[in-house]
C-alpha cells in the first residue's frame, strides 16, 4: 500500500520510529503537513545520542585512505559496536575553504608537504568526498549524520595552504596580517580571523550552508562557534562583544534558521540546526552569542557546550537548566586535548581511558544528554590508538556502564597550559584548576568532585589518591587531606616525569558525593600542587 509523506510523518511520530535512512524526501510539504514536520523535528532533536562523535575531516588526506573502504576504515568502521549514535563531520579547513564539493566556496585540493596524501581530487572524480562517504556510512548503519561548520577556523594563520583566496581578495575581511602580528604572544596571533561585521560574511555563510543542505544526505547542520570563538575586533582585542555585535550574530543565526526551515519544508525532511557554544551564558555573551534569545526564539534544536579543554570541572548545570526550560538537549564536550599529561606531569601523553570515564561520569551526573567527543580518533595510527579510542567510545555513553568501571576523578590541571591557548582561554573557566602555588607551612585547598555515593559499596571497591607536586624532594613530607581522611605527613613519594607523586589509600567512607576537599601543606618554599587524581578501582 502506498504511504504518503504525511502518513509517514504521523506514523513515525506516533510509533516513535527512528528518522533515518528511510526518511521520505523530495517534493514540497503541504501546509497541512507543517505540524507533523515540526513534531518530527522535535523527535529528531531528542533522538538517542549516547555519544556524538566529531570528526575534524582530516581523514581525507590520511595515507592509504584512497578508496571508500580504506577511507571509512580510518575513522568510521571503528565506530561500530560503540556508543556512537551521531557522527558530526567537518569539512572546514578555514573560512570559505572546504574538503567537500562546492561551487560556492573553495575546495582544498593541495598536495603540498603534509598534504601529499590528500585524496580529495581523486574522490571528487568519483563523485564523492569525505562528507558524502561519512553521511552514506551513517545512513547505512542507522546513525545520525550532521555536517559541522567551523564558523571562524583559523588554522590558516600558521598553515599557508589553508589560506583561501576569498581572504586574500579583500584583506578587510580579516582582522590583521601575519607580518603585523608576528611578535604578539596572545589571541592577536590569530590574525586570519574573519570579522563578522564585514558585509560579505553573512551572505557567504548562507550560500555555503544552503548548498550543503541541497546536495548532501545529512540530517542537519552544526554551527561550531568554538573554532575559533572570536567574531569581532573587540573580541580579537580581548574585549567583550558590544550590543550591536551581539545583534549581528543573532541576525545571522535567525537567517540560517530560516534557511534550514525553508529547505526542510522544500525537501519534506526535519533538518536540525545544532550549535557548539561556550559552556555558560556569560562566556557566550562575551563573544556575541545571546543564547537566551536563540533558545526563546527556537533558533537551535541541539546544543553542545565547551571546547573539551576543561574536563573534570566543566560547569554545565546552568546550560542544562536553560536547555530543559526550552526543550533543547545539551551535550557537553570532552576532548583528547583536555585529557593529556602535559609538562610538568608528562610529555603530552594521553591520559588513560579511565580519565575519560571519570570525566564523563560527572557530566552524566550533572544532566548531560550525552557526551560529545572531540579530537578522539581511532586512526590513522597504530592498533593501540584504535583500541584506546574504541574503549572510550564504547563506555562513556552510559552512566550505568561507567558505574561498574575502574575510573579516575581528578581536579583539572588546565591552569598549567590554558594560559597559552589563545583561542580557548577566553571562553573557559579554569580559575580553580591546578596548579596551585603553595605557601610554606600553610594549608591550601581545592575541591575534587565525585558524582558517586559509596555508602553501599561492596568490599571489592577501593580508592587511591595520587597527588603531584613540583618543588619537592625525596626527603619532603607534605601533609595531605582528602575529605574526612587526614593522612598526616606523607613521606617518600616517587618521581613521575617532572613531579613528585604521593599515593594515599582513601577509605570509602571519607568520600562524599559532590565536592570533596583536597588540602595540602608543605614546608618547602616555591612548591606547587599540580595534580590530584582519585582512582576508584572495582
Amino acid at each position: 500500500m502506498h504511504t504518503t509523506r504525511r502518513e509517514f510523518l504521523l506514523g513515525a511520530i506516533a510509533g516513535g520510529a527512528a528518522l533515518g535512512p528511510k526518511w521520505p524526501a523530495g517534493g514540497r510539504v503541504e501546509a497541512s503537513e507543517a505540524a507533523a514536520l515540526d513534531a518530527a523535528r522535535r523527535q529528531s532533536a531528542h533522538r538517542r545520542r549516547r555519544v556524538i562523535y566529531n570528526n575534524d575531516g582530516d581523514d581525507i588526506w590520511a595515507e592509504g585512505a584512497d578508496t571508500v573502504e580504506r577511507f571509512l576504515a580510518v575513522r568510521h568502521t571503528p565506530l561500530l559496536e560503540t556508543h556512537v549514535d551521531s557522527i558530526y563531520y567537518s569539512t572546514t579547513q578555514s573560512f570559505n575553504l572546504f574538503t567537500h564539493e562546492t561551487k560556492v566556496a573553495e575546495v582544498f585540493r593541495s598536495k603540498d608537504g603534509a598534504f601529499a596524501a590528500n585524496n580529495l581530487t581523486k574522490f571528487l572524480e568519483q563523485k564523492t568526498d569525505g562528507l558524502r562517504m561519512s553521511s552514506e556510512f551513517a545512513r547505512q548503519h542507522g546513525l545520525e549524520t550532521i555536517w559541522t561548520l567551523r564558523m571562524n577556523d583559523i588554522h590558516d594563520a600558521w598553515t599557508a595552504p589553508f589560506r583561501p583566496q576569498w581572504k586574500r581578495d579583500d584583506p578587510t575581511r580579516v582582522m590583521s596580517t601575519l607580518e603585523a602580528t608576528k611578535d604578539f604572544q596572545d589571541r592577536r596571533r590569530l590574525w586570519s580571523l574573519v570579522d563578522f561585521e564585514h558585509p560579505d560574511v553573512e551572505p557567504r555563510l548562507l550560500a555555503i550552508i544552503e548548498e550543503v543542505l541541497v546536495n548532501y544526505p545529512i540530517d542537519g547542520v552544526e554551527l561550531d562557534f568554538l573554532r575559533a570563538p572570536f567574531y569581532f575586533r573587540t573580541n580579537y582585542e580581548g574585549l567583550p562583544a558590544t550590543e550591536a555585535q551581539v545583534a549581528i550574530l543573532t541576525r545571522l543565526v535567525r537567517n540560517i534558521r530560516k534557511l534550514v526551515l525553508r529547505e526542510s519544508t522544500r525537501q519534506g525532511k526535519p533538518f536540525l540546526l545544532a550549535a557548539r557554544i561556550p559552556s555558560t551564558p556569560k562566556f557566550c555573551r562575551r563573544v556575541g552569542i545571546d543564547i537566551h534569545t536563540w533558545l526563546q526564539e527556537k533558533l537551535i534544536d541541539v546544543i553542545s557546550v565547551g571546547g573539551g579543554y576543561i574536563t573534570f570541572d566543566l560547569a554545565i548545570e546552568e546550560m542544562v537548566r536553560l536547555g530543559q526550560q526550552h526543550d533543547v538537549p545539551v551535550y557537553p564536550c570532552l576532548s583528547q586535548s583536555g585529557l593529556m599529561y602535559r609538562p610538568p606531569r608528562g610529555k603530552s601523553e594521553k591520559q588513560p581511558v579511565e580519565a575519560w570515564f571519570g570525566a564523563a561520569a560527572r557530566l552524566w551526573q550533572d544532566g548531560a544528554g550525552g557526551i560529545y567527543t572531540f579530537n578522539l580518533f581511532p586512526g590513522p595510527g597504530d592498533d593501540a590508538e584504535r583500541v584506546y579510542a574504541r574503549n572510550v567510545l564504547r563506555t562513556i555513553g552510559s552512566a550505568a556502564s561507567l558505574g561498574s568501571k575502574t575510573l579516575m576523578y581528578a581536579i583539572s590541571d588546565a591552569g598549567s597550559w590554558m594560559p597559552a591557548h589563545y583561542w580557548a582561554k577566553d571562553v573557559a573557566e579554569y580559575s580553580q584548576a591546578l596548579p596551585l602555588p603553595l605557601q610554606a607551612n600553610e594549608f591550601e585547598r581545592r575541591s575534587l568532585h565525585v558524582p558517586e555515593d559509596f555508602s553501599g559499596a561492596s568490599f571489592d571497591v577501593t580508592a587511591e589518591l595520587r597527588v603531584d607536586f613540583t618543588g619537592l624532594t625525596p626527603e619532603s613530607t607534605p601533609e595531605i587531606l582528602f575529605g574526612s581522611a587526614n593522612f598526616g605527613p606523607t613521606g617518600g613519594g616517587e618521581q613521575v616525569a617532572d613531579v613528585r607523586r604521593y599515593v594515599c589509600q582513601v577509605p570509602l567512607q571519607a568520600i562524599q558525593p559532590g565536592a570533596n576537599r583536597v588540602m595540602v601543606k608543605t614546608s618547602a618554599t616555591g612548591a606547587m600542587l599540580v595534580g590530584a587524581e582519585l582512582w576508584i578501582r572495582r
